[in-house]
């Protein structure tokens, strides 16, 4: 499966999108942004990543968010100012990717010490049977699901999840 990704940016780049969102985000992920400025997956445009705790045992992946002003829809400043306040009850939650329908992956704790959970924005999971959610939402925002204890692992569960050896294609 082709992953396709932006040349990764300069620290400069990285300190923009902190002053940007807010909020800093953690080694790992700056590290990313370093390599990788963002990136999405083609053919098929997702992958499936178990996740136990909903009625269906896996959830989709389509892309991690870049510093990419051109495209709203990936890029992690825009997306965490029109989203992230609605979980401003978590400590210093950043949005760093999202499901291909509107669910981020959401990095939560001091410079995302804490985890990388999915954020059922949309409700999607809400009337599954099966529904057991680490973070209750609060005014409607919609549950949280830990997926990973870092960015680490939940990168590595998404190539996992790929399957193989992922062609990864630099978009110029």
């Amino acid at each position: 499966m082709p992953v396709v990704y932006k040349a990764g940016l300069k620290s400069a780049d990285v300190d923009r999108v902190e002053t940007g969102i807010g909020r800093g985000v953690s080694v790992d992920y700056r590290a990313f942004l370093c390599k990788m400025n963002g990136f999405y997956l083609t053919a098929p445009d997702y992958a499936q990543i178990p996740l136990s705790a909903v009625g269906e045992g896996v959830i989709s992946f389509d892309r991690f968010f870049g510093l990419l002003p051109d495209g709203n829809c990936s890029d992690v400043i825009c997306f965490n100012k029109e989203f992230i306040e609605e979980l401003d009850f978590l400590d210093e939650a950043v949005a760093i990717g999202e499901d291909g329908g509107g669910n981020p992956f959401v990095m939560v704790g001091k410079r995302g010490e804490k985890g990388v959970y999915y954020w059922d924005r949309t409700h999607l999971h809400e009337s599954d049977l099966k529904n057991y959610f680490d973070i209750p939402e609060q005014n409607d925002c919609g549950n949280l699901f830990f997926v990973s204890g870092s960015f680490v692992e939940f990168y590595d569960l998404i190539i996992k999840s790929v399957g193989g050896s992922p062609a990864f294609i630099e978009d110029i």
